[in-house]
């Protein structure tokens, strides 16, 4: 059986990536991480209401600040486990994906929440298309940074993508009475668990989150089942609308720097993470190896490449952890960086845990890869 399982850049133990003749680049920052597979779906906040007028609920830019910095503590026990300096499996732990998810998509709420706002107050068309324009380009910028520097899985449809398909049917959707919307919204969440289809695997139709198996991407935010909090932040954001022109909601003393870093939540979002990285990779170059964060970031990636080919929780645990244990007395776990001599190793060790035969097959064999 010719098993090969592909480990995207971001995701990546490189000692995996060897064993599974996955020949990819090597990413040398990790700009864009997502929740994830990555159970994680990052969310891009936003730093003003979508086209209306400048008015803001404070308590509204508080709670986004509050959301920031647990995106940031995600994100960062997210590095330090990439460069394997812990053993938490982020990737893994359904505590962690939980917690992933929920601020991915309390971001999208709160989108939806601020677009109700925007279109209770009038929207205006020109500062509507210049945020359009604004997600647009950066979208853009993401797709093709990540296509040089993570070939293999750059990012065709992340957050920023998620953030403008949201935005062109906002206008569409608040029309809609609260009832439809909440039907709607229940539809977009269950339907990729109980339907997918081999129809949509690819690239081309990557974007709606229905494939049978779901493209290898940096950060890939699908409409379904992301589309389902931007509704209910549309639906919560009318009782909400009420509110202009009567006396706001005071915040609590001494959380005012939150509404404040949630007004320049964009700054933030785009500087907290290489700065976040680099603090992790510099404290990787101070600290001496830990070989049992690296065998636990070995089985993390192994495990979550391997289910993404349909191998179910037991399975991938199995084989992940037979490869492992295969190669414990190499000494791979002393180092941090990838070492030819141990691919040997590592695919014979692969070749003999893929149990049982024939189950499942990836689809791009390792001569197609660069």
């Amino acid at each position: 059986m010719r098993q090969t399982v592909r480990v995207g850049a971001k995701q990546g133990s490189c000692h995996f990536r060897k064993a599974a003749g996955c020949h990819g680049r090597v990413a040398a920052a990790h700009l864009w991480p997502t929740l994830e597979r990555r159970d994680m779906a990052d969310s891009l906040p936003q730093t003003e209401e979508a086209g209306g007028r400048s008015q803001r609920l404070p308590l509204i830019d508080a709670v986004r600040g509050a959301l920031l910095l647990a995106m940031a503590s995600y994100h960062f026990s997210w590095d330090l486990a990439n460069v394997r300096l812990v053993d938490w499996g982020v990737t893994i732990d359904p505590l962690w994906r939980a917690y992933a998810a929920a601020i991915a998509g309390s971001f999208l709420l709160l989108s939806g929440v601020s677009f109700r706002l925007a279109e209770h107050r009038g929207l205006d068309p020109v500062r509507y298309g210049l945020r359009l324009l604004r997600l647009a380009l950066a979208a853009a910028a993401v797709s093709i940074a990540t296509y040089f520097v993570f070939p293999d899985a750059w990012v065709f449809f992340g957050i920023l993508h998620m953030m403008l398909l949201a935005s062109l049917l906002a206008p569409l959707l608040v029309r809609l009475p609260n009832v439809l919307l909440v039907l709607l919204a229940a539809a977009a969440l269950l339907l990729p668990q109980v339907w997918r289809s081999p129809v949509f695997n690819g690239l081309g139709w990557g974007f709606l989150g229905l494939a049978e198996t779901p493209p290898v991407a940096n950060d890939l935010v699908p409409l379904f089942p992301w589309i389902a909090p931007y509704i209910v932040g549309l639906v919560a954001g009318g009782p909400l609308a009420h509110l202009d022109g009567k006396p706001r909601w005071s915040l609590p003393q001494g959380t005012h720097w939150l509404a404040w870093l949630g007004r320049h939540s964009l700054a933030f979002y785009l500087l907290h993470q290489p700065l976040l990285y680099g603090l992790a990779v510099g404290l990787a170059m101070l600290i001496p190896v830990n070989p049992a964060a690296q065998r636990a970031s070995f089985v993390a990636d192994c495990r979550m490449e391997y289910e993404r080919y349909g191998a179910t929780t037991d399975m991938s645990k199995r084989f992940c952890d037979c490869v492992a244990t295969s190669v414990d007395d190499t000494g791979i776990w002393e180092r941090r960086d990838s070492d030819l001599g141990f691919e040997p190793l590592l695919a014979t060790a692969v070749q003999a845990c893929q149990t049982p035969p024939g189950t499942l097959t990836d689809p791009v064999a390792p001569d197609d890869e660069n």
